[in-house]
């Protein structure tokens, strides 16, 4: 059996390599106030590109309703697509 040494090393200062998390989450806020996930973006720039994507799709005049999930909404019922951070 070997016994290690045991060495009194400074503590890391890793405060300066961690920054908090830009994780966005986008949702999609419906008339009745149900809150649906569209999805989840690494930073706020790319949630905001997910967020565009999906206003884009609402206001396409093709007569389609976007697909959020599994479900077919219809695009009078949605109040708004907001990017949230995550907590």
């Amino acid at each position: 059996m070997a016994l290690l040494e045991r060495t009194s090393a400074p503590p890391l200062d890793r405060a300066g390599e961690w920054a908090p998390s830009e994780l966005r989450r986008v949702v999609i806020r419906m008339t009745d106030g149900e809150i649906l996930q569209l999805g989840t973006a690494p930073t706020r720039d790319t949630a905001l590109v997910l967020a565009r994507t999906m206003i884009a799709e609402i206001e396409e005049p093709g007569g389609e309703w976007p697909l959020v999930g599994d479900r077919l909404l219809k695009p009078e019922s949605i109040v708004s697509v907001d990017v949230l951070r995550t907590t």
